[in-house]
């Protein structure tokens, strides 16, 4: 189906406020092109555009298009606008494609016989680049369109469709590419068991074996400090260079600090077995590499800002920051506050600890090192750094609370009844109970769903049979609960709007 022909321009409003205005224009007498007029005009021949894209800005949608030689920001545009501009202009490549593809039928014998070649061999695991590569290499117009970027099989008409050979299903179908590559893991983890069984020093486990052999366009690896990384990194790369799959000079890696960057430099050079000097893979900072971009494009080194280099120097510009806004921002001033009083250091959640000891044992070292007690700050002192969070958020909106206050609820004599809750509010006369208990209602702590349940209903019992006496005057004694979850947000006002009810 062949595209329309279209216009398109910032919107009204946004034509006020735009540095520039632009125009990009498709027509059907040229359906291999876009015109856009922006400085000046100039055509973007559909062959030289590797992607299309949107960033949203505060008021407005812009179009970035990336070419081989340049990239081009249409801004000005409401979302739905934008959206539909990025569809109609896919939608315009990929029908000349299309056409393209219908010309050269006769290219896909060849484009067919390159991509078995490539599975036949059952050299290395294949991500949709590694076909599309495959498939740029063979002649021709067709071979070019289908290897495209933005050539998306998935809209190519019926009829042309079923022409296609059954190789082009590794690049139609994920479950096709995704059983190819099954196969090969499974194949290449026996394959190279020696290798990954002593590498880096070590043994790499199944993750991490998994991890080096798979080579997808884009790989996200989660794993926790100390789980080995770098070692990962060092296996990934070592793995590469021992297939051939990779220069060394075609290898980057990247760090967040020097000291990461010169130990990963040191241990990949280790394993192979050669000097740090004589190692061409990049290893680099993010910083060092981006300030080696703008000194190679800029053709001058950058000027950093004067407390870059000095090791204080951040941490001051920080404060200097937080002081200018806690002076202009009354908002701003405000959370700070709450910030400092409610979270005064950072806190382990309790459900990361595998045990009700685990967590203990933690709190008993954090409470040691800060003289074995939990204060807040009106005083008193509390069991646990929740508590803690909840007593200070009440001294700072200076609500009047007793902490474990011992409460007669009914009974004479010596049958009489008492409760001690975490805290009691005199002004209002209610009581406040806090678990750890989670959104989904389970806890990490076997005893406190335990407790949830005695406490709350063995009050609401003892109450329920206390005397008419005039001191308690209610059949129940007005009670609410928190939980871990629902104290999560310092910020808000969930704890004085519970009291407000009362």
């Amino acid at each position: 189906m062949r595209s329309k022909q279209f216009t398109a321009k910032p919107g009204f409003w946004a034509g006020f406020f735009l540095p520039q205005k632009w125009k990009l224009s498709f027509s059907a007498k040229t359906p291999d092109r876009f015109s856009l007029s922006l400085k000046q005009s100039v055509e973007l021949p559909f062959d030289s555009v590797a992607a299309i894209g949107t960033s949203k800005g505060l008021l407005w949608t812009a179009i970035e298009i990336r070419s081989s030689n340049r990239t081009d920001v249409l801004g000005g545009l409401g979302s739905d606008a934008a959206e539909k501009l990025v569809t109609e202009l896919r939608s315009a490549i990929n029908d000349h494609l299309v056409s393209t593809i219908e010309a050269n039928k006769a290219q896909l014998i060849e484009i067919d016989e390159a991509i078995q070649t490539l599975t036949r061999s059952g050299h290395q695991y294949l991500a949709l680049g590694d076909i599309s590569q495959t498939i740029a290499t063979v002649p021709g117009n067709a071979a070019q369109a289908i290897a495209h970027p933005l050539f998306n099989i998935d809209q190519v008409p019926k009829s042309l469709a079923q022409q296609f050979p059954a190789s082009l299903s590794m690049l139609a179908d994920p479950n096709e590419r995704q059983r190819y590559n099954n196969k090969f893991v499974t194949s290449e983890l026996e394959r190279f068991d020696a290798f990954f069984s002593d590498l880096d020093g070590r043994s790499l486990s199944k993750e991490q074996r998994e991890a080096c052999i798979r080579l997808e366009d884009n790989n996200l690896l989660v794993a926790s400090a100390g789980s080995g990384k770098t070692a990962t990194m060092v296996g990934k790369v070592a793995y590469l260079l021992d297939k051939g799959l990779y220069r060394p000079e075609e290898i980057l890696l990247l760090a967040f600090n020097n000291d990461a960057a010169s130990e990963l430099r040191g241990r990949l050079a280790k394993q192979l077995k050669i000097s740090v000097s004589d190692l061409r893979c990049k290893v680099s900072t993010f910083h060092a590499l981006g300030r080696g971009i703008i000194e190679q494009v800029e053709g001058r080194p950058r000027q950093l800002a004067n407390w870059v280099e000095h090791p204080a120097g951040e941490s001051q510009l920080i404060e200097q920051l937080i002081q200018e806004l806690r002076q202009t921002n009354p908002a701003f001033q405000r959370l700070w506050t709450e910030l400092l009083v409610l979270y005064p250091k950072a806190d382990i959640p309790v459900d990361v600890f595998d045990s009700e000891e685990d967590y203990r044992q933690y709190i008993s070292d954090r409470t040691q090192r800060d003289g074995g007690t939990i204060s807040t700050l009106s005083g008193i002192y509390v069991k646990s750094l929740q508590e803690q969070r909840i007593a200070n958020w009440l001294w700072l909106n200076s609500i009047p609370f007793e902490y474990e206050r011992q409460i007669a609820i009914g009974g004479d004599g010596n049958d009489q009844l008492y409760v001690q809750p975490d805290f009691y509010y005199p002004n209002i006369d209610t009581f406040h109970e806090h678990f750890a208990i989670n959104k989904d209602g389970t806890s990490p702590f076997k005893t406190m769903l335990n407790r949830l349940s005695k406490n709350v209903k063995g009050i609401k019992k003892r109450a329920s049979t206390s005397s008419k006496r005039p001191a308690h005057r209610r059949m129940t004694i007005p009670c609410w609960k928190s939980s871990k979850h629902s104290c999560a947000n310092a910020a808000s006002n969930w704890c004085l709007d519970q009291l407000k009810r009362y």
